[in-house]
């Protein structure tokens, strides 16, 4: 009988608790109700706004999530169409159909003041290309000049030109080429946000090269890599592409799953000498293959333009990102990432396949290992020349995530003279990422004599000085977009 009772008291004070909310929610809120309007007249404000912000509370809150999901719904339509929206765009783009890749101007004549010398920037941005080939890039691509043009590729394989006089205006349209690339390179990651992808072009007389992630299926299905080359005949309405060089070996990814890494791939190409052109190959984090005199990979080769055949250059590379040749003094200058920290600038006097120079990795690097394992074949000793390898010029720590590199004429600024710039990628502005790093050597190239860094605030994939507008036209992948780099003297 007790239990009863508690029942029905418990029963008896929920009723009046509720008519007690439902009364003084309608004393607060109804101010029709002549009787209720004075009742709320007598209540002060302080235990009013009390009352809305606590009890009442729940009612609003629970409008407002509603309000809140129904907003995020539409905002995921609205992605998920714009998705959809620029994947027509880009099938358009491989198909031909679509014919234009639009740059906007972003800022017009930023004045960029290094330790040095002071520089103007241009840059315009697009929308058109979104597929980034790094987890901090928005896009990814790659610059060569011909003639009047330049000529652009995206890291998954759309190919676009536009003309030189354009980037004196406010908008310019690139014009893209339609191309069989998609015929020849057939596996999902390349077309997708990946480290997989277009490597570098070259446009030697009459002939495009373009290297690029190679996923070859005739070992283990879709799990064996390497750095390939296609050629095509220059051709702006239609590129032919036929395989031009494909190393005789590959990397299989799933043999160890903690060391492969597809961005290690090499992939820049220059012209070289006696009618061949230079090729740097990676090894995807195989330790084994630098250091094989037979192994094509992690290498700098020298390939034959007419049949493919190649020789050794240079070995001991993990991964170069930037590629010059100088054809007068018979010179190989290269940019190279090395593990956590140890990015390298290194020099090849009078390369010869009969004197093969070894730059030392994976024995030797001023960087470290990425994870704490320790590897027998990999001890990262920090000097080269103690174990017969060639030292840097210059090394980074931490690293600028290195890329390209371009010899700049006293055309572009009276004072250089043996000047270089080398790009840089990276987040961080005060390691020295997103900046262009200006090395000054003597005439010997033997010794730096001054250092600069011009920072952009841009990831800078690669560049290229442009003569004839005495201007350094660079990709920017963080807008994504072009950037126009001048000498600005005050």
């Amino acid at each position: 009988m007790k239990i009863k009772s508690t029942k029905l008291k418990i029963i008896f004070f929920i009723t009046i608790l509720v008519f007690l909310f439902i009364s003084v929610s309608k004393l607060i809120s109804n101010t029709d109700n002549n009787f209720l309007f004075k009742v709320k007249s007598f209540i002060p404000n302080s235990i009013k706004t009390h009352l809305k912000n606590t009890i009442f509370l729940i009612p609003s809150l629970n409008d407002k999530i509603k309000e809140l999901e129904k907003e995020n719904k539409s905002l995921k339509n609205d992605i998920t169409n714009k998705k959809r929206a620029l994947k027509n765009i880009k099938d358009k783009y491989f198909s031909g159909s679509y014919p234009l890749i639009s740059f906007y101007l972003e800022e017009k004549d930023r004045i960029i003041k290094s330790k040095y010398s002071n520089y103007k920037l241009t840059t315009f941005q697009t929308s058109f290309l979104d597929n980034g080939k790094a987890k901090a890039a928005k896009a990814s691509a790659y610059l060569e000049e011909y003639e009047d043009k330049i000529l652009l590729a995206n890291g998954d394989g759309v190919f676009s030109y536009f003309y030189k006089e354009d980037l004196n205006k406010n908008k310019f349209d690139s014009i893209t080429i339609s191309s069989n690339i998609k015929e020849i390179i057939d596996y999902r990651e390349f077309y997708k946000k990946s480290e997989d992808g277009i490597k570098d072009i070259l446009i030697d007389g009459n002939k495009i090269f373009v290297s690029f992630s190679n996923q070859l299926p005739d070992q283990l299905p879709n799990y064996c890599y390497n750095t390939s080359i296609l050629v095509a005949d220059i051709n702006f309405e239609y590129l032919k592409f036929n395989k031009f060089f494909v190393p005789d070996q590959c990397v299989i990814s799933y043999e160890d799953y903690e060391r492969f890494n597809p961005h290690i791939a090499g992939g820049r190409m220059v012209d070289f000498k006696d009618n061949k052109i230079l090729f740097s190959t990676g090894a995807f984090q195989y330790f084994k293959h630098p250091q094989d005199k037979e192994s094509p990979l992690g290498k700098i080769l020298s390939i034959d333009k007419d049949n493919g055949n190649w020789d050794v250059i240079s070995m001991g590379h993990r991964n170069i990102q930037g590629l010059k040749y100088n054809r007068e003094e018979d010179i190989i200058f290269m940019t190279e990432h090395g593990p956590k920290g140890g990015d390298e600038f290194n020099i090849n006097f009078n390369p010869n396949p009969n004197n093969i120079k070894n730059y030392g990795w994976p024995i030797s690097s001023y960087g470290k290992h990425y994870n704490k394992s320790k590897y027998a074949e990999s001890p990262l000793h920090k000097s080269h020349k103690k174990y017969g390898f060639i030292e840097p010029i210059k090394y980074y720590v931490p690293s600028i995530a290195i890329t390209e590199i371009e010899k700049i004429p006293k055309k572009f600024n009276k004072d250089f003279d043996n000047d270089f710039f080398i790009g840089s990628m990276g987040t961080l502005i005060e390691e020295g990422d997103l900046s262009f790093h200006h090395i000054k050597l003597d005439k010997e190239f033997k010794k730096i004599l001054k250092e600069d860094v011009i920072v952009i605030g841009e990831r800078i994939r690669d560049f290229k000085y442009i003569e004839d507008i005495n201007k350094i036209v660079l990709f920017i992948e963080n807008s994504p977009g072009i950037a126009v780099l001048s000498y600005y003297k005050e």
